[in-house]
């Protein structure tokens, strides 16, 4: 039934764009690992990226925080001194594992010899100002609440506070270069930020999908056909883009499109790779 099947829309063929324009590039990305997640994957990611568009990659290292255990507590004089000591060494173990990844994928991908590896101490302060003058950042999504990367709450607080394009990057991922990307669109401030954030991403994209939920509910800021005049925008920027137009009720469409699509645009100023772990 024509009611249950996704709408698409004729668009403009995506316009002629010189590759070497500002626009279409990341000259800098700030990935933020630490070591109780894993980080092979993400500085893989983060990597690709760096790689495709020419961009410096700096590598902020948070800390974690010492591991303690029962029989620490009781340390004294001598033993607590001892106890620091092991901390130390331990902390120092775990930092140089993960700088060795950080300067592999610098290595393997051609990276900008300007890229940078930083390390901070657990619950440092300055965290976010590592993020505050980057073109995109990239951090680990927490699997649950009471597992975040790096000090509580730090994803949401880059997010809401730090005023960059950030990507959340799932625990376990495996994403590489990104080349299909969907666009979740209310025509709301929220997606509009997220949409020119992510232009440099988009432009780069074989191809975006502009998803459009229950448009005939919402129909403010929408236009005559809903999706139509983002989906023009980004064709003149030189983006090869697709609209669908679904109902709320009919929720396999939208299961199906973020399963087969390795980055979604979600409305906000962060972006989520979907796509499944091995």
């Amino acid at each position: 039934m024509a009611s249950n099947q996704s709408m698409r829309s004729p668009l403009p063929e995506p316009a002629d764009l010189n590759p070497d324009k500002s626009t279409a590039e990341l000259w800098e990305i700030v990935v933020f690992i630490d070591g109780r997640t894993g980080t092979a994957g993400i500085l893989e990611f983060a990597g690709e990226l760096a790689e495709e568009h020419g961009a410096r990659l700096i590598s902020v290292f948070m800390q974690p925080a010492p591991a303690v255990t029962p029989a620490d507590t009781f340390a004294r004089g001598k033993g607590m001194q001892s106890v620091i000591e092991v901390q130390r060494a331990e902390l120092e173990r775990i930092e140089a594992d993960h700088r060795a990844l950080f300067e592999d994928v610098v290595r393997r991908h051609g990276i900008r010899s300007e890229s940078e590896w930083r390390s901070l101490p657990y619950m440092s302060s300055e965290v976010g100002v590592h993020a505050y003058y980057a073109d995109l950042v990239v951090i680990a999504r927490p699997e649950s609440a009471s597992q975040t990367a790096g000090p509580p709450g730090l994803a949401e607080s880059l997010v809401l506070s730090s005023g960059r394009p950030i990507i959340l990057f799932p625990p376990r991922g495996t994403v590489s270069r990104v080349r299909r990307v969907l666009v979740a669109w209310n025509a709301r401030r929220e997606a509009i930020r997220a949409v020119a954030d992510a232009l440099k991403l988009l432009v780069k994209a074989e191809a975006v999908e502009v998803l459009v939920v229950d448009h005939e509910r919402h129909q403010a800021g929408h236009g005559q056909e809903p999706g139509a005049d983002i989906a023009r925008h980004l064709a003149r920027h030189g983006v090869h883009v697709e609209v669908r137009r679904c109902r709320q009720a009919e929720k396999r469409w939208v299961a199906f499109f973020c399963r087969r699509l390795p980055l979604s645009a979600p409305t906000s100023s962060s972006w989520a790779p979907t796509a499944s772990p091995n």
